[in-house]
């Protein structure tokens, strides 16, 4: 009887992977006009095409079947260094370990190929079509998938089933937005939730929408590893040769733009050159959120007329007084200007992106704000608000009265830095409490 229940739940997957790879074909061939568009308009989508569509096969196989093999799964850059210390510390208990880590993006991989050692394999990740999937896992063989915060495949996860593979999601985070859509065809996703074997939720909100979703026995709380993700040291030697490489000294006071999206650095420039006349040592640091975007924010920073000084010109130290405005046109670097802020205005949250990561400025005591949105951070912004440790404002109108009040009375935004980083070392530990958490899915019979 068991023979038959097997036989007929795999052909049931099966009709099920190939209606799923039907589906997905007629959606890239409609898609395919946009992504040709945003190819040559924007540069994205520029590698890794044979192995997102056909799947990843090692270059040189190595001994799969003896170590333990673990694949880590970021979608893009936040993802990617989200993972770094969780490979770290598993490196550090288990050095025989094999480690595989993919990514989808272009910058994902970029900062993956700077972030991790060479021993780590580094691929693209396929694309839901069985074959892909199937030629990914054959070439890897590993013990455990681990997906960095959201990133579900039914054909995927179906894949990992049959072969014994468990799927964990860490630092699990469901929107309220894709939780309501989850819900909504909830009859399709249902089942996908319920073979993950691990959520680790960043929150108990978070773990709560997981558990509704059809991870109702296999989702626990851990905290957010970004907690755990975090510099505090404002002295750290990347922080002092980013310093000495701009030339600025005690005296500058720095406002650091980060993370920014479409229509909020012009606002931001605007606001500077306002600032400027009575802070003439304030410097204005920019670091966009995409790096197709560089080239364009860059043409519209220099039509201010401000002097815009960017970051890959940079093959030497520069004196503080030949720039205004600098526009950090690299990728993973934007962890350590943060450490140069006095003042530090978080983006991506005066749109509809949803926010980005207040963490890393907060931790280092900056003044921190953003906008109104940051649904994407809500369990974060709720923390910092509450304990009076960051401000939101509420338009792109309100940057340059709220920074000149800063720079006039600089003590209440030091204040709030100092309680800022009081509550993120308050919630570390989430590290700690994924990885043994992971460790007991591989223990296992």
């Amino acid at each position: 009887m068991w023979s038959f229940l097997s036989i007929k739940n795999s052909s049931e997957s099966g009709l099920l992977g190939l209606l799923r790879n039907v589906m997905y074909t007629l959606l890239l061939v409609m898609a395919l006009p946009w992504l040709v568009w945003r190819r040559l308009k924007r540069g994205r989508y520029q590698s890794g095409i044979k192995q997102k569509l056909c799947g990843y096969k090692a270059t040189c196989p190595d001994d799969a079947g003896q170590e333990k093999r673990i694949w880590l799964h970021g979608v893009s850059v936040g993802e990617v260094q989200l993972l770094r210390p969780l490979l770290e510390r598993w490196q550090a208990k288990c050095p025989t370990w094999k480690f595989a880590v993919s990514t989808t993006t272009d910058s994902g991989m970029e900062l993956a190929r700077k972030l991790y050692p060479t021993d780590v394999q580094l691929f693209y990740f396929p694309l839901d079509f069985t074959w892909a999937v199937a030629r990914t896992l054959s070439s890897l063989e590993p013990a455990l998938l681990v997906l960095g915060e959201l990133e579900l495949w039914p054909n995927l996860i179906d894949a990992c089933r049959r072969r014994g593979v468990p799927v964990a999601v860490v630092n699990g985070r469901l929107s309220p937005r894709s939780f309501s859509r989850y819900r909504k065809f909830s009859w399709l996703t249902r089942g996908m939730f319920a073979k993950l074997y691990l959520v680790a939720a960043q929150s108990e909100s978070n773990a709560q929408r997981f558990r509704e979703c059809g991870a109702e026995r296999t989702t626990i709380m851990t905290g957010a590893l970004k907690f755990d993700n975090v510099a505090f040291d404002r002295h750290a030697p990347e922080i002092i040769k980013l310093r000495e490489l701009v030339g600025i000294g005690a005296e500058q006071r720095v406002w650091v733009m980060g993370s920014t999206q479409i229509r909020e650095e012009l606002p931001a420039v605007r606001a500077f050159q306002k600032l400027q006349t009575d802070f003439p040592d304030l410097k204005l640091i920019i670091v966009p959120r995409h790096p197709e975007r560089f080239d364009h924010v860059a043409g519209e920073i220099e039509g201010t007329g401000a002097r815009l000084l960017r970051r890959t010109k940079l093959s030497a130290p520069v004196p503080h007084d030949a720039w205004d405005v600098l526009l950090v046109d690299t990728v993973g670097e934007l962890k350590w200007w943060w450490g140069l802020a006095e003042i530090a205005i978080v983006g991506g949250s005066f749109g509809a992106r949803g926010g980005q990561n207040m963490l890393e400025p907060a931790a280092y005591g900056a003044n921190v704000a953003f906008g109104p949105n940051t649904t994407n951070f809500r369990d974060i912004v709720e923390l910092l608000l509450s304990g009076d440790a960051a401000v939101r404002l509420e338009s792109l109108d309100e940057v340059e009265p709220w920074v000149r009040a800063q720079l006039l009375d600089p003590e209440p935004g030091r204040q709030r830095g100092n309680r800022a980083q009081q509550l993120i070392a308050s919630g570390q530990g989430a590290l700690e409490r994924t990885l043994d958490a992971l460790n007991a899915l591989l223990d296992q019979p």
